[in-house]
């Protein structure tokens, strides 16, 4: 996970009850919730159309003079829509769009027996209506829509519920009055409740994000050199395995990397002067891998003292001496002083380079190659690079 991802994540915990993350978060969060909206929201749909279905026991008893059309609007509008929704949910590509689809099927499941009541003689209509209540808490606490959605889903139905009341004849201002502070009280505490939901599912995220985040520290840094940053031993072991596991015919070409006279910068300037100069060395072959387009999978590591390996997978024994050499001239170029070896000395690498088919890739071997090429270079001189036999 990326360093702005990690600094996003320690402020989040002081705005949860804003709702809403940083842009980088709310996207992940987002794309998780879509997951699991899709896992649970089918098997919900489902068992909703057949409790709403079954309300028709309902309406048979209360408004038995709209049994058809309370019929016809059950099981074939608003079944049809719930069969819509169920083939739409798998291809939902937001999580907004789920929550879109729900809001709108409570919205017609609230609507359709609500407008059948105002049209009935039944003068049980009024407790009829009560049971929409059902619906909205489905929607907003078993579908679990966003708190932003639950809060348009109430508003909107309320709206058709208040109009449809306020359209019998035969509901007085105190009736009235009663439904008004009824469905008022119960989206008080369904919005509630909804907060809760989303805030509690919000901050499990980040828990799970936060120790997501420090397993990946942990193993990044199991895997990396803290003096250079570089990737160390360890995590070569780990590389080389899964080259050795792969089945291509490309190359594998190593570069093994040695401070030339180190020992004696070492004893001259210090240990703390000899941990800049591993470090500079290191900040060179990183930034030099990084720009080189052949290099892009390769990897760097610190071998010893003052040696590195550089493992590059898919690149032939030319490119890997192309690359070895910008490596050792970028060194030459920065002038790093080698008091030790004389005046207007500066520090110096030698390089050997080897390479051989990932059929038959070894690390072992592969390292003893440029190693024997790099004793080779220390050999004739120094500061240059030879390539293995």
């Amino acid at each position: 996970m990326s360093q702005s991802l990690t600094d996003a994540l320690g402020s989040e915990f002081a705005r949860l009850n804003r709702l809403r993350f940083s842009p980088s978060v709310e996207a992940r969060f987002d794309g998780v919730g879509l997951i699991q909206r899709k896992r649970i929201g089918r098997i919900a749909l489902i068992v909703g159309m057949l409790v709403y279905n079954a309300g028709f026991l309902m309406d048979l008893q209360v408004v038995p003079d709209m049994a058809g059309w309370l019929a016809f609007l059950r099981f074939g509008v608003f079944t049809t829509m719930v069969m819509l929704v169920l083939w739409l949910l798998p291809r939902a590509t937001a999580i907004w769009q789920c929550d879109l689809m729900i809001v709108s099927g409570t919205i017609v499941a609230v609507a359709l027996p609500t407008i059948a009541m105002v049209f009935s003689r039944s003068e049980h209509a009024l407790v009829y209506q009560f049971g929409s209540m059902l619906t909205l808490t489905y929607f907003t606490l078993v579908q679990r829509v966003r708190f932003r959605f639950a809060a348009i889903g109430l508003l909107l139905a309320f709206v058709i519920q208040f109009g449809c009341v306020a359209l019998r004849a035969d509901v007085d201002a105190t009736e009235f009055g009663f439904v008004v502070n009824f469905y008022l009280s119960g989206a008080a505490l369904l919005l509630l409740g909804s907060f809760i939901l989303e805030r509690t599912e919000r901050q499990a995220f980040l828990d799970r994000l936060r120790a997501e985040l420090l397993i990946e520290r942990i193993e990044e840094v199991a895997r990396t050199d803290s003096l250079t940053g570089l990737s160390n031993r360890h995590h070569l072991a780990t590389v080389s395995e899964a080259i050795a596991a792969g089945s291509s015919n490309d190359c594998v070409s190593v570069l093994m990397i040695d401070i030339d006279h180190f020992k004696k910068f070492n004893d001259t300037q210090g240990h703390l002067a000899g941990d800049r100069c591993i470090r500079t060395v290191a900040h060179i072959i990183r930034e030099t891998l990084g720009r080189d387009a052949m290099a892009t999978s390769g990897s760097a590591f610190r071998y010893g003292g003052e040696e590195f390996l550089l493992l590059l997978p898919g690149a032939t024994l030319t490119q890997a001496a192309l690359l070895g050499e910008t490596i050792r001239r970028r060194l030459s170029e920065a002038r790093m002083p080698h008091t030790a070896m004389g005046e207007g000395a500066i520090v110096t690498v030698s390089i050997g380079a080897a390479t051989c088919s990932m059929a038959g890739f070894s690390l072992d071997r592969l390292a003893d190659a440029a190693d024997g090429a790099l004793y080779r270079a220390k050999q004739e001189g120094r500061d240059r690079l030879v390539l293995a036999a």
